[in-house]
Parts: C-alpha cells; sequence; structure tokens
C-alpha cells in the first residue's frame, strides 16, 4: 500500500504469508516449445519461534503437488529456508517492498530429475497483495517465466 509520502510499504514476509493466501497467474515454458499453463497456489502459513512454515498446494493444468516450505528468520531482511525439492538453502533477501528469493529446485521432465536455478522476485503492492515474476533457468538459458497474484485472504 502506498503511505502518504507516495511510497509502498514494506514487505514483512512472516506477516504477509502467516495464515491463508491464494495466488493465480501462469506459468510460461519458452523451451523446448512455448507453452503456457494455468496455475492456481494455496499457503497456509504459521510464524512461530522465529519460523514461517508454508504448506502450498499447486496446482498446474488440474495437477496438484503438495509441498512444505520452512523459511528461518536470520533478521527483519534476511531468511533462509529449506523444502524437499530444493538442492541446498533457499536465500530470501528483502528490500523494503521488493522480496528476492534464489534457490536450485529440482523438477522431473520426461522422467529425468533436473535441477534448475529458480530466481523469484515479490513486490508488496497494498496489504493483501504481492505481484510475483519467477524465473527459471538452467546453464544460463531462460527455461520458463511464471507471472502471479498472490492475494491474502483477511
Amino acid at each position: 500500500m502506498i503511505n502518504k509520502l507516495g511510497k509502498f510499504k514494506d514487505l514483512k514476509f512472516e506477516k504477509f504469508f502467516e495464515g491463508e493466501v491464494i495466488a493465480k497467474g501462469n506459468l510460461i515454458v519458452f523451451y523446448p516449445n512455448k507453452t503456457i499453463k494455468n496455475l492456481y497456489v494455496v499457503f497456509k502459513g504459521v510464524f512461530k519461534n522465529n519460523k514461517l512454515k508454508l504448506i502450498e498446494k499447486y496446482i498446474e493444468n488440474e495437477k496438484e503437488t503438495i509441498r512444505n516450505w520452512s523459511f528461518e528468520k536470520q533478521s527483519n531482511n534476511y531468511f533462509i529456508g529449506t523444502e524437499n525439492n530444493v538442492k541446498g538453502k533457499i536465500i530470501v533477501r528483502i528490500n523494503k517492498n521488493h522480496l528476492k528469493m534464489k534457490y536450485y529446485f529440482k523438477l522431473l521432465i520426461w522422467k529425468f530429475s533436473i535441477t534448475v536455478l529458480v530466481n523469484d522476485h515479490m513486490f508488496l503492492i497494498n496489504d493483501n497483495e504481492i505481484v510475483n515474476t519467477t524465473y527459471v533457468s538452467k546453464f544460463g538459458i531462460n527455461l520458463a517465466k511464471v507471472v502471479l497474484l498472490y492475494k491474502k485472504k483477511s
């Protein structure tokens, strides 16, 4: 939300994702063939003892996947996270209304397991909405882009 000075409020990661958040948008796959897939994602989060636990129900063109994310708060602007399909740690950095998340994610494509680099950029628009753009790459080649609107349920 824009305050009286015309600036956006700072994003509080743990506050925004505590409770239920619904994201809708599209996955645009560039390689090997351009494909656009519909996405619907539900997050249920609990923040306790400096840890944000998120249960994600990810629906891509009617196919459902459940993921469990865990983020430990290191400071107001820095979190370290884990998830079963993530290789290594998830690095989360926040600067004002902009959250950057970077991690290596294991995908199953054509029965082959590959690890891709995921760069997430989230921007707090108001108290209840985030615009998200995610870039997925391998060896510096852009494989896909995700555009989502996150809405926090009141």
